[in-house]
Order: C-alpha cells, then sequence, then structure tokens
C-alpha cells in the first residue's frame, strides 16, 4: 500500500518508519527540511527508541528497490 504522512514530528516519523518497515511505501512530508534532509539520510529527526534503525532500513531498503 502506499501512504503519504504530512508532518514528520514524533507521530508522523515513527508512523512512517513503522510503517516501512511493514512493507508499505511510505511518503513523508514536513514544512522544515531538515527534518527531510535528517530522513533523507537515514536518520530520524526526534529522539525516540530504535527509531534510527528504523529510519536507516527505510531508507537503505527504497535505494535497492530504486
Amino acid at each position: 500500500m502506499r501512504i503519504s504522512i504530512f508532518g514528520l514530528g514524533y507521530v508522523g516519523s515513527v508512523s512512517a518508519a513503522c510503517l516501512a518497515q511493514d512493507g508499505h511505501t511510505t511518503i513523508g512530508v514536513d514544512v522544515n527540511p531538515q527534518k527531510m534532509a535528517l530522513l533523507a539520510g537515514g536518520r530520524a529527526p526526534v529522539l525516540e527508541s530504535g527509531l534510527d534503525e528504523l529510519v536507516e532500513e527505510a531508507v537503505r531498503s527504497r535505494r535497492r528497490r530504486v
């Protein structure tokens, strides 16, 4: 399933990473370019236990598919 998430703060970034881990194609949008840059680089924009690993794997998985 393709899922768009608007706002990549605590709720949005965790939701996007978890949904990506479950195999969904997630697209995140945020007005803060720093958050977008962190996510594109495989790093979480918020402090949450285990989130960096989920984001890193989601980005790595997406690059393999492209």
